[in-house]
């Protein structure tokens, strides 16, 4: 019997896809023919364990296609996925359980690169090499058994009815001298993630300083005085935007806002870019922990997600492949390489990725970062 909740109805669809198709004589699509020939003890062992357990911050409506592909391929595991709360609480609760040696995570799946880097010291990860990661170049595996899920950029985004064509920013050079020279339009009109507010704001300001030194800081210097508002997410963004509440908004959740732009309505009012002379990406990381029970089915699912048909259903849920073999179509807007291609280069790719100055460095960035912008 299946417990419909948060917990369990991301499986459903999955499942029910995989019986229908072995209702219909489809039979199971099986490993992909390259991988090596001991792959299928691997197999055989997954589904002997019969089931796997996720814990992610990523929705249902991210989930489904990629349950549904990989339940074509091994329709024998049930997989459950729990949808956190924030990324956080993903190595939280797995640490909580494993404490007790409780049931726990078979798979983590997160945004948080600091928070991977205090559980990759914390000696948690199981290590394991994919048959996935000679096609993935080295920024997207910063540690044995660290694979990438996404990299999901940060954009501009801006009313149109309040910011014309030609003042609709395309860089951060751009945006800076726009904010000034629209100083009092814009006052208390644009908005961000807050550095203080979070981890995830903490990330992009860090991110984009890492990326410019101290042109970051002048920049954000020269911004203080529109004196921007700071927000934890962005849904709220998007809405304020939106109903004109906010002219613009910079380093906003891409995979938040471009949703929002298949409603037409919304599509007359929303506009957005690429940041061409810094380009913030966030990783969004996967692994096997230490305390997974199930290490066989947890093993088939990062390899899929890892493989470019994976890759692909997690585009079409909404997130940015980061495969670089992947390309837009067939319901992805972008990809890693498309955003590459789109400005310029990789030299300005501005990655939150898994430095350990992140950690060392939160409590004089923060300091400085409020003194610069006025934040008490």
């Amino acid at each position: 019997m299946i417990r419909i909740g948060r917990r369990t109805a991301l499986a459903l669809p999955g499942l029910i896809l995989a019986d229908r198709a072995l209702a219909q004589g489809g039979g199971a699509q099986g490993a992909p023919a390259h991988y090596p020939q001991g792959y299928q003890e691997v197999v055989a062992g997954a589904e002997k364990e019969g089931n796997l357990l996720i814990y992610s911050i990523m929705s249902a409506e991210n989930w489904r296609p990629v349950l549904e592909g990989f339940s074509r391929r091994y329709p024998k595991i049930r997989i459950e996925t729990l949808d956190l709360p924030n990324s956080r609480e993903v190595f939280e609760r797995y640490l909580a359980e494993r404490g007790t040696n409780s049931r726990t995570a078979d798979l983590l799946a997160t945004a948080d690169p600091s928070g991977w880097i205090e559980f990759q010291q914390r000696d948690e990860v199981m290590p394991y090499e994919s048959p996935e990661a000679a096609s993935w170049p080295g920024w997207a595996k910063p540690w044995p058994g660290v694979y990438t899920i996404s990299a999901d950029p940060l954009v501009f985004i801006f009313n149109k009815m309040l910011v014309p064509e030609a003042q609709q920013p395309k860089s951060f050079a751009q945006f800076v001298q726009l904010a000034q020279e629209n100083q009092g339009r814009w006052r208390n009109k644009l908005t961000s993630y807050g550095a203080h507010n979070g981890g995830f704001g903490y990330s992009a300001n860090f991110g984009f300083v890492q990326k410019h030194g101290d042109q970051a800081w002048e920049w954000f210097s020269k911004l203080a005085p529109v004196q921007p508002r700071w927000e934890r997410s962005g849904g709220p963004m998007t809405e304020k935007v939106t109903s004109g509440e906010y002219a613009a908004g910079w380093f906003v959740s891409a995979i938040t806002f471009w949703p929002r732009l298949n409603d037409p309505a919304r599509a007359r009012v929303l506009g957005w870019n690429f940041i061409s002379d810094g380009q913030l990406v966030i990783l969004r990381g996967m692994a096997i922990p230490k305390g997974a029970r199930n290490v066989n089915a947890a093993k088939l699912m990062l390899d899929y997600i890892a493989s470019p048909e994976g890759q692909t259903a997690f585009g079409r849920g909404g997130l940015t492949p980061a495969h670089p073999a992947v390309q837009p179509g067939e319901g992805i807007r972008h990809t890693y390489s498309s955003i590459v291609q789109a400005i310029g280069g990789e030299k300005n790719i501005a990655f939150i990725d898994y430095k350990r100055e992140m950690l060392d460095q939160y409590e004089p960035f923060i300091e400085r970062w409020k003194r610069t912008y006025g934040v008490s």
